[in-house]
């Protein structure tokens, strides 16, 4: 069957953008501006990595899939590749009808008036919806809930790269002039909630069953202090992070039918029935086993061996179940392994490690001295990630005063982290090399003060007197990486891609990788580790082999002397 996208319909097959390229060939328009068209279609088609022909002429489709294109990882300028979306979205508008990327009509008299009451960055995110509704005739007193469903679908035909997060910047900015400025149209707009709210408040269950939920969670944190716990109690996020699935799996099966009084206990809960029920919400709804749905099954068995007390029949068939749902899980996730292959390639590798210098570069030469000092403390982030390996929950809260140490006089700067803030509760030293020494150093002296007022001692400062919020920072360090070298990273993922840049130069050293990782046991780091370097022996096998091939091209290809088989062998 051919690769060429098919309509929703099943009927006939979707406009592609190689058929687009054809009707421009036929398009009433000057040459010069037909090339540039062509030229930007097939710049598109690269930076997808795909053929023309394969790819769907849709806007949402296409906006969908270059919101994570990174120009530069391709060697193209930011410049150009806002040029080549510019063009893009002239040519589609021969093919359906696609909202301009930015309204240049001015205000109406009625609209300039009410924004010069705005706040400037008010004003900057209703621009866009005021120059729509200037541009169709809609004053402030025609403005209704319907205008607000016609703009989204303006957002929706454009090439915008995130429509629905620009819809909500646009709506919680019209909420604010609502209340701030007089004679501004009070007209409710809600922002739609992409994560869909499934998961009901404790108050929709019995009582009994968050009594013994937090009866568990008392004993999971070791709170009776005269009761000798079996286990090494839990951190108080972790902690939390049960209680969520707990009352997480208990909506889930409330949203199959269960009647929520039926469930009066975490024993209810486990029970056969309502454990394959409440998993099979979770499965429908990501369509298919994934890591988070084995870790719940994981959890619920958990208490109904050590909470309930189940029967061992009972818990084998959890088991059972569980094994089904991540068949072989072990050690670095299938999605960890596919990323870490790009590592196998030098330029990857040269990008990801020369990263923080080019961002302080261009911190330094960054003409806003805030966007400068976030583009270097970014920097800063990254550096902290290849040399030190943190997690990142670590790495947000690391304090200057607390976890940046100074052993003597000398330039010598570690990152201590006593064993409380860790999640295995062992204790962290790295000392840093001087290269990164000089970069921290310059972030902390040149760019942090842009970002925090006098005594917040926090080395990545956020909003008020704390930290960066943990979830945002990884966010921001993600896309950054994403933009800069093309390479899908997350926070995380620094502690497998350098222990397999350590184990590739140096196989089999587990130790020192569980060491610098900061693994209890071994067993850990063999676990998701063991093998990791297998590509990089067999290219030094393969490169054994061709050397010696080599040698042997290289050698003069002289056959030895035959022996005369009457010959006695002694000198004549």
């Amino acid at each position: 069957m051919s690769s060429r996208s098919i309509s929703q319909e099943g009927c006939a097959p979707a406009t592609s953008l190689a058929d687009l390229l054809a009707i421009l060939q036929t398009a009433d328009l000057p040459e010069r501006k037909r090339q540039d068209l062509a030229s930007a279609i097939r710049t598109v088609a690269r930076a997808l990595g795909r053929l023309p022909e394969d790819i769907p002429a849709d806007a949402r489709i296409l906006a969908n899939r270059l919101k994570d294109v990174a120009p530069a990882a391709l060697g193209i300028s930011l410049g150009r590749w806002n040029n080549v979306r510019s063009l893009l979205r002239t040519a589609l508008t021969f093919v359906q009808t696609i909202s301009p990327g930015r309204n240049r009509n001015d205000l109406s008299l009625e609209w300039l008036e009410l924004s010069t009451r705005l706040s400037r960055s008010d004003k900057i995110a209703l621009s866009r919806l005021l120059r729509f509704l200037s541009g169709r005739g809609i004053g402030p007193a025609a403005v209704t809930a319907e205008t607000f469903d016609e703009y989204r679908e303006h957002l929706d035909r454009s090439l915008l790269k995130r429509p629905s997060e620009t819809f909500a910047m646009t709506a919680r900015a019209w909420q604010r002039a609502a209340r701030a400025v007089e004679g501004w149209p009070q007209i409710a707009v809600s922002i739609p909630d992409r994560r869909r709210q499934w998961v009901f408040k404790w108050d929709r269950l019995p009582e009994s069953l968050y009594r013994d939920c937090r009866a568990w969670l008392d004993r999971l944190g070791g709170c009776d202090l005269l009761e000798d716990a079996p286990f090494r109690p839990v951190r108080p996020a972790t902690l939390a992070h049960r209680e969520w699935q707990i009352l997480a799996f208990a909506s889930a099966v409330m949203r199959m039918g269960r009647d929520p009084e039926t469930l009066t206990c975490l024993a209810d809960l486990v029970e056969m029935e309502t454990f394959k029920t409440g998993l099979r919400f979770f499965l429908e709804r990501e369509g298919g086993p994934t890591t988070a749905i084995a870790d719940l099954a994981s959890v619920l068995k958990a208490v109904a061996r050590h909470h309930v007390h189940a029967e061992p029949v009972h818990l084998d068939r959890m088991a059972g179940i569980i094994c089904r749902l991540a068949p072989g899980r072990v050690g670095l996730t299938q999605t960890n392994r596919t990323r870490l292959r790009s590592f196998d390639d030098r330029t990857n590798i040269g990008a990801l490690l020369n990263l923080p210098a080019e961002l302080m570069r261009q911190a330094r030469r960054h003409r806003n001295p805030r966007r400068g000092a976030v583009r270097a403390q970014l920097a800063a982030a990254i550096e902290i990630l290849l040399m030190a390996p943190i997690r990142m929950g670590n790495l947000a809260k690391l304090d200057i005063e607390q976890d940046l140490v100074r052993p003597g006089r000398g330039r010598a700067l570690h990152i201590v982290i006593s064993p409380e803030k860790v999640k295995n509760r062992e204790p962290l030293e790295h000392p840093l090399p001087l290269d990164s020494i000089d970069l921290v150093e310059r972030y902390i002296r040149e760019f942090r003060p842009h970002l925090t007022a006098a005594g917040n001692t926090a080395l990545f400062p956020g909003i008020g007197t704390g930290s960066k919020n943990q979830a945002f920072f990884g966010t921001q360090i993600s896309r950054t990486i994403r933009a800069y070298t093309g390479l899908r990273v997350h926070p995380h993922l620094f502690r497998h891609i350098t222990a397999k840049l350590f184990l590739d130069a140096n196989p089999g050293n587990y130790e020192v990788v569980r060491r610098t990782l900061g693994h209890r046991s071994i067993d850990t780091t063999n676990a998701f580790y063991t093998g990791l370097e297998t590509a990089a022996a067999v290219r030094h096998f393969d490169e054994t082999i061709l050397r010696l091939r080599r040698q042997s091209s290289a050698a003069p290809h002289t056959r030895p002397k035959e022996r005369n088989p009457n010959s006695s062998g002694r000198g004549k």
